[in-house]
């Protein structure tokens, strides 16, 4: 039951996120405030690897081929995706946003198959599910709410890559480490980016990112203490639900989510539950 309640918790965190990501882009820019999340969430990695007593060795024993890794996984998922998935949250809101972007486990099978020539049948049908739930969940509207899904759908893309090359890097360092220099390393990226454009933010938006970098290391290591003491099956299947859990932060945040929307996604989790785990 531990393992279960670890990974309910852990897809709450990643919906809640969503909604913070709205609401804090409403006072600031998201480069900004994407370096503001990224950073504080590498310190909270870094005081979990400081506090096991692991920093030190893991710094000694990576190589410049793991650091190598490390950056383009960094930047495919914390620097290009998730400042699309912002944008996105940003132009056609969570509802719509969330789910799309959650389609990401269908990239990742697809890249799969094409590297290693093999497709299962529940990863067809997954797909099919997928392609029809997005087709719901886009309605009408104008052209910045289409971009907004051309940018979730880009951000499951880039997170797909990410993933492809963290499966690799689990082999030699253990999720916190991967997870914290990976954040560091966007931090470090975005730092000549502010120089040039300025850091363009006020309080309001430093204390919905800080909030949001507290919730992705609370949610993200949840879940990889889920991983260690139940089946990937159950965490994976319960922890997809988080596009679900999404759709009552969206209404929170004074977002119309219509029939149509909600069972898209409904029918987007199932799609990623059956590409993920049957």
């Amino acid at each position: 039951m531990i393992g279960e309640a670890l990974a309910i918790f852990s897809a709450f965190c990643w919906a809640v996120n969503g909604a913070i990501y709205k609401v804090g882009l409403r006072y600031g820019d998201i480069l900004s405030a994407n370096f503001v999340r990224v950073t504080l969430t590498a310190f909270g990695f870094f005081l979990i690897m400081f506090g096991k007593g692991e920093l030190v060795g893991i710094l000694k024993e990576t190589d410049l081929r793991i650091w190598i890794l490390l950056v383009a996984s960094a930047v495919f998922a914390f620097f290009v995706g998730d400042m699309l998935y912002m944008d996105a949250i940003r132009r056609c809101g969570v509802a719509r946003a969330v789910p799309i972007s959650s389609t990401y486990p269908l990239f990742v099978a697809l890249w799969t198959a094409i590297l290693f020539g093999k497709i299962e049948p529940n990863v067809i049908l997954g797909a099919m599910l997928i392609v029809l739930a997005i087709h719901m969940i886009t309605e009408d509207g104008g052209r910045s709410q289409l971009l907004g899904i051309v940018f979730a759908t880009s951000a499951a893309v880039f997170w797909s890559f990410s993933i492809m090359i963290v499966k690799h890097l689990t082999n030699y360092l253990p999720a916190e480490a991967i997870a914290g220099f990976r954040f560091t390393i966007v931090s470090a990226i975005t730092l000549p980016f502010l120089a040039k454009r300025g850091f363009k933010i006020n309080f309001k938006c430093f204390k919905w990112m800080s909030s949001s970098s507290a919730v992705l290391v609370a949610g993200n290591y949840a879940f990889v203490l889920a991983l260690s003491v139940s089946s990937a099956t159950k965490v994976s299947t319960l922890s997809s639900i988080y596009p679900i859990i999404a759709q009552l932060f969206a209404v929170i945040v004074k977002e119309k989510v219509t029939a149509k929307i909600f069972v898209g996604t409904v029918l987007a989790t199932v799609g990623v539950v059956l590409v993920v785990c049957v």
